[in-house]
């Protein structure tokens, strides 16, 4: 790319110890109270997780250096940074944030 349009490119993202939301996804065949017995492990508070489903996702809140390690286990099929308005949330499922 820098050479065909004589760009600068750069890739970072943000630093590995900023806080996000990750959305993370188990792998179909998981069975999912194993999944999030491994998650609450892997996120180290329960009040990381924001909320998740017995369809098979979570939403967490973590710094994004440890979303690698989200992201090698092998419960886990996807695990990756999203927007997520926590204060709206709460206030549309009437918890605190």
């Amino acid at each position: 790319m820098a050479q065909a349009f004589g760009a600068t490119v750069s890739v970072e993202g943000p630093p590995s110890d900023a806080e996000g939301y990750v959305f993370v996804k188990r792998r179909p065949e998981v069975d999912h109270e194993v999944f999030m017995v491994r998650l609450l492990a892997d996120i180290g508070a329960p009040d990381r997780l924001l909320l998740h489903h017995r369809s098979g996702f979570a939403v967490v809140r973590l710094p994004f250096g440890r979303i690698k390690r989200l992201r090698s286990d092998p419960l886990v099929e996807t695990a990756g940074g999203i927007q997520f308005d926590a204060e709206r949330f709460a206030a549309v499922t009437g918890s605190g944030p």
